[in-house]
């Protein structure tokens, strides 16, 4: 208030004349116009853009940051964040002319995207977010030329299940290898005299088992006109497969056979039951199994030369050049990469029975080492002494926004189908090629 009424009484002094101010005293200003006269200057301020909103849009796929915004604001009454929910936010980001404060999502690395985002190394130097408590791997992928574009979030990995009883025979005690896998899976099959009866497992039973493998042997798929991927290792990668099935099982035609007769529950009871040696999942799907089916199992990172592939799904975080309220977005920032306010999370998560539905942080581990290695294992004991190391974890490349209906409607399907017992003729390549461009056409015109 005092610097609001020295300001007006200098502007009025030099106006009217020399001794002005000497006359013109705090005292003369009643309270009605000394609150008129602020409600007048922060009007003013606000207008040229000195004050900006202490409220924050937060845009969204990860349905539990509105859980995690309401304990925000009710925490402080500084700012607050409002929470909108898109599935597509990666898409919808692109689109939208009013860009909100801040974006936290899947896929937003991808050009079209990262263009909308300010960099946010000012908040390494200012000490509000420490980059050495992230994973390497996963900050990296954030960065764009230089300079810190995103934050990461949460994460997921592929892994395999497999019975208790099996952990003796087990190579290592963190992940098994794609040719162990093969070999184990292939010691477990049984047969009688018109059918297999139990199968250790087989790599065609999970079109996302089939994605992490052919990634793990170099198709590396990532962002191109829209996507581009290594023709070779495509190729070598679906023989590799093809192999496996014939190698193990007899063929592809006898994995599904047997998949369709004996394979209609989750194949984690298969597990269970005994049908099956191993099933392939992702770890967002694992650690909701209830703790008391969980304690019967055992797990391991699916992996290849010790590189355990992160799905592509990485959460991250950003704020947006043209949004208002960026203050407010740091705060939360700040407030969120705290390793009390995740244990707080966690805590909550457990208490009111969310955890049972969505694992961990943001649907998967932290992206802060240190809670997954100080707070997960309390949480899911199942993680016990099974933490993957930081160096094993590979992330994925660059993707498109629109990757997650791409890959559910044709790079899976053309994963199965080139695995299978009867994939069609010609160049594999040329084929997925052709898919992509018809499918984008068909898109384009709905």
């Amino acid at each position: 208030m005092d610097s609001i009424d020295s300001v007006r009484i200098v502007r009025l002094s030099k106006a009217r004349g020399p001794g002005y101010s000497r006359r013109m005293t705090k005292a003369t200003i009643d309270k009605p116009a000394r609150r008129t006269l602020l409600a007048a200057c922060c009007i003013a301020l606000s207008s040229c853009g000195l004050v900006e909103t202490p409220v924050a849009e937060l845009l969204t796929d990860v349905p539990q940051m509105a859980i995690y915004a309401a304990a925000f604001n009710t925490q402080q009454d500084r700012f607050r964040v409002n929470v909108s929910y898109d599935e597509r936010v990666a898409e919808t980001l692109e689109r939208r002319a009013d860009k909100p404060s801040l974006v936290i999502g899947r896929y937003l690395k991808s050009s079209r995207s990262r263009s909308s985002f300010q960099a946010l190394d000012h908040l390494f130097s200012d000490l509000i977010v420490n980059p050495s408590s992230f994973y390497a791997g996963l900050l990296e992928l954030g960065n764009y030329e230089g300079r810190q574009i995103l934050l990461p979030v949460s994460f997921n990995l592929p892994l395999i299940v497999f019975d208790r009883g099996l952990e003796p025979s087990m190579p290592d005690g963190f992940v098994i290898d794609l040719a162990d896998l093969e070999s184990l899976g292939a010691g477990l099959n049984k047969s009688s005299k018109a059918s297999v009866t139990n199968m250790g497992f087989g790599p065609r039973w999970s079109p996302e088992f089939l994605f992490s493998a052919v990634g793990l042997l170099g198709a590396g798929f990532r962002e191109g006109a829209p996507l581009k991927w290594d023709r070779e290792a495509l190729d070598s990668s679906v023989a590799y497969i093809r192999a496996w099935s014939e190698r193990a099982n007899g063929s592809a035609a006898k994995e599904d056979e047997f998949q369709f007769k004996y394979l209609y529950l989750p194949e984690y009871r298969s597990v269970e039951e005994g049908r099956i040696g191993f099933a392939a999942m992702s770890s967002s799907e694992f650690f909701v199994i209830s703790e008391e089916r969980r304690a019967s199992l055992a797990i391991r990172w699916l992996s290849r030369s010790n590189s355990i592939p992160v799905e592509e799904d990485i959460v991250y975080a950003g704020i947006c050049r043209k949004g208002e309220g960026r203050q407010a977005a740091e705060a939360f920032i700040k407030w969120f990469y705290s390793e009390e306010t995740q244990r707080a999370i966690l805590e909550d998560a457990k208490r009111y029975r969310s955890i049972e539905s969505s694992f961990g942080v943001a649907g998967g581990f932290s992206a802060i080492r240190s809670v997954n290695e100080k707070l997960f294992p309390l949480y899911y004991p199942s993680l016990l002494g099974k933490l993957p190391p930081a160096g094993y974890l590979s992330p994925p490349n660059v993707l498109p926004a629109q990757w997650p209906a791409m890959k559910e409607a044709i790079v899976l399907p053309f994963l199965l189908e080139q695995t299978g017992p009867n994939p069609p003729d010609g160049d594999r390549n040329d084929i997925l090629e052709a898919r992509l461009q018809a499918w984008l056409k068909r898109r384009s015109t709905d």
